[in-house]
């Protein structure tokens, strides 16, 4: 399924973003306990996104059917978040999201792959990085935007065909 934004200013173009993005996470985590994967343009947007997503489930009052509901899987999230040493990986893990970017420790990366492989964390926001890198299949796949920022260009590019369908194709498996 493809989602068009068409919001001309950015601010609200990444509202929209957002709510469409928690609309899916209730559709496919919350209703059908699947795993998913949000593939996001930055590190400083994999937290952001996950903490929005996180917040509006707390305010809406959702966020249990995101969360498993065997004490097994709480017991595991809070484990981990007491040893992570990223902020936001701590803050996060205990409501069953996580995220993974190239500014993490090896150490906390390692293990939000592994609790992902689990099934204990149920949303993972990322970058394009851990597409290429690591085999972690979900059952669902969002690309929250598609385009990058380029240090070489000084502005925003296209992620190529090649980016979209690596991390398309970590649907489904």
């Amino acid at each position: 399924e493809f989602i068009g934004v068409t919001d001309r200013k950015a601010i609200k173009q990444l509202k929209t973003m957002n709510d469409v993005t928690y609309n899916k996470v209730m559709e496919h985590v919350g209703t059908n306990r699947n795993q998913m994967l949000i593939f996001v343009h930055s590190r400083k947007e994999t937290a952001k996104t996950a903490r929005y997503i996180r917040d509006k489930a707390l305010e809406m009052d959702t966020i249990n059917n995101i969360l498993r509901h065997d004490a097994g899987s709480r017991e595991v999230l809070n484990e981990a978040s007491s040893q992570a040493t990223d902020k936001e990986l701590k803050d996060l893990l205990p409501y069953g999201f996580g995220i993974h970017h190239a500014g993490m420790s090896r150490i906390d990366r390692t293990d939000v792959e592994d609790l992902f492989a689990r099934g204990a964390i149920q949303v993972l926001v990322c970058t394009a990085t851990l597409a290429w890198g690591v085999n972690l299949p979900a059952h669902s796949v969002i690309i929250k935007g598609t385009q990058i920022y380029s240090p070489e260009k000084g502005s925003w590019v296209e992620l190529s065909p090649q980016d979209v369908l690596q991390m398309l194709g970590r649907a489904g498996r």
